[in-house]
């Protein structure tokens, strides 16, 4: 009932629903399929395997959104052609530990970011807190995606109709719905009852592993997580981010902005003034040790710059129109970066410092590699700061990051930690920084992996591995040429599943395979003998 003067009801339009498809929970399941047989079997070992199924990725998803008549924007195909490039990475070079660690984030990266993006042009204009939430929501997608994919599938057309006629196409449902049933519950029977088992094997002929099938059916079902949370971000999500857009305009003014950076610009010419004296001279100061100036030091420097970079971009997101465009707020972003460039150059100086003294290391490599991207991002920001026309940062450096990643991953770390550290030990390397010849450990080398087996398979002579014996008050067990090259046949000597087939694999393994055995069985010293090395 309407009251008088009210305003009459007006019925609302129901929403229209969702249209009902079948291809994207096919499509998800062919990659999970394509997926599990892949990998399964492999130890987890990835290679030729995690390039392959990125590259049918790639043109499943690329390829259904053309014909939907989306054409893929430019941005989505850029990530997911630098997920493929990251798993070629994997495949044809075997990364150092973390960095295989910071190259599975990259691809898991550059897949989900890639596949919300395909739909969607616009992404290299959006700012960082529009692009964090688009990688938020492609994570997101992962958890909810194949539940989407479920809901959205035509399960009214495998009801057959009533007449005669379709008995066998009912029939053949039924047994399409039988299959899993049984695959899941027969072997949980199986494993139960061993008398059981035996009957079940008698009859169907077939070897129930319980442990095996379990373990099968989770990764089968890991994979369709993960695929259907790619596919409905690749094909079916109405937008890149869940989180509404960041504002476009700040209300605070130039002297709001002014005061805080004039300030940081101050606090980093002082800074920059004290280092100056030491870029000069380029040696440790007097008093300091490495582990306080050069390892915690370079650490703290990256963590100004980052913060530094993040400071930057926030003014100029909470300043007006008006002041970003004002000759003074110029001058106060040119005032904070250029003693930055002092900093970066301290942070380089030293890294410099640090190699000389002690060689190359994983974590000496990637630190250069950050300070790379840093440094490259800064001077990005730099220009779109001056320009104003800094919502354009974001995209451009991730790929700059993602691309500093790539280089070093080519560069092949292992390899070149390996060579340089050996020939430091050949050539007596002393400095101002080390007095004395530096050794090569064996075992520091054999940890980064196959990457590094060829150098050490070509200088067994000039390896040594010496570490402190727990039970001998610091007496050195050496390990011998002739166990190391047991240790190399052992890691690399045998043959790896073509799947996860990887060239750096190949390679370690023609190496070890070329070493001499030795005519009588390898044995470590006992405890408390030194064993010198052959020369």
């Amino acid at each position: 009932m309407t009251l008088p003067g009210a305003p009459a009801e007006v019925p609302q339009a129901p929403s229209p629903a969702a249209p009902r498809l079948a291809w994207p929970l096919l499509t998800a399941a062919g990659l999970a399929l394509a997926a599990l047989l892949l990998t399964e079997g492999t130890g987890g070992a990835f290679g030729l395997n995690l390039a392959v199924w990125t590259a049918l990725y790639l043109g499943a998803v690329t390829w259904r959104a053309r014909r939907e008549g989306q054409p893929p924007s430019r941005e989505g195909v850029t990530l997911l052609a630098l997920a493929a490039l990251f798993s070629v990475a994997f495949t044809v070079w075997a990364p150092t530990p973390d960095l295989a660690f910071l190259n599975t984030l990259a691809l898991v990266l550059c897949l989900g970011l890639g596949s919300a993006a395909l739909r969607f042009p616009g992404l290299a204009r959006t700012g960082v807190l529009d692009g964090l939430g688009a990688v938020l929501s492609s994570g997101l997608h992962l958890i909810y995606g194949l539940a989407v994919l479920l809901d959205r599938f035509p399960w009214a057309h495998l009801k057959p109709a009533s007449a005669a006629p379709r008995t066998w196409g009912r029939v053949g449902v039924g047994a399409l719905l039988t299959v899993p049933l049984l695959a899941v519950f027969a072997p949980l029977l199986a494993g139960a009852d061993a008398s059981f088992a035996r009957a079940l094997d008698a009859l169907l002929h077939l070897d129930v592993n319980l442990e095996r099938s379990i373990s099968i059916l989770g990764h089968l079902i890991g994979w369709l997580l993960l695929t259907g949370g790619l596919v409905y971000g690749a094909l079916l999500a109405a937008r890149p981010s869940l989180l509404p857009p960041a504002p476009g305009q700040g209300r605070l003014g130039l002297i709001e902005t002014g005061v805080p950076l004039g300030a940081l610009a101050l606090l980093f010419t002082a800074f920059a003034a004290r280092q100056l004296p030491l870029l000069l001279g380029g040696a440790l100061p007097d008093g300091q040790t490495y582990a306080t100036f050069i390892r915690e030091g370079f650490g703290q420097l990256m963590t100004v710059a980052l913060l530094t970079a993040a400071v930057l971009r926030v003014a100029y997101a909470l300043s007006t129109p008006e002041s970003r465009r004002r000759p003074a707020f110029r001058a106060l972003n040119a005032a904070v970066l250029l003693p930055l460039t002092v900093i970066l150059a301290s942070a380089a100086q030293r890294w410099v410092l640090y190699t000389q003294a002690y060689g190359l290391s994983e974590t000496r490599v990637l630190g250069a590699a950050f300070l790379v991207w840093v440094t490259l991002t800064l001077a990005w920001l730099a220009m779109t700061l001056w320009r104003d026309q800094a919502p354009r940062f974001a995209y451009p450096a991730l790929l700059l990051g993602l691309g500093t990643l790539l280089v070093t991953t080519a560069l092949n770390p292992a390899g070149l930690i390996a060579r340089v550290n050996v020939a430091r030990e050949l050539s007596g390397v002393t400095n101002a920084q080390r007095r004395a010849p530096q050794q090569a450990n064996a075992a520091d080398l054999l940890a980064l992996g196959p990457g590094a087996a060829p150098v050490i398979a070509a200088h067994l002579d000039v390896l040594t591995d010496c570490a402190p014996n727990p039970g001998a008050s610091g007496v050195p067990e050496c390990q011998s040429p002739s166990s190391l090259a047991a240790s190399l046949r052992d890691r690399y000597g045998h043959p790896r599943d073509p799947r996860a087939w990887t060239l750096a694999h190949a390679r370690a393994r023609q190496a070890a395979l070329g070493l001499p055995v030795p005519p009588g069985p390898v044995t470590r010293p006992p405890a408390g003998v030194s064993v010198p090395r052959e020369r």
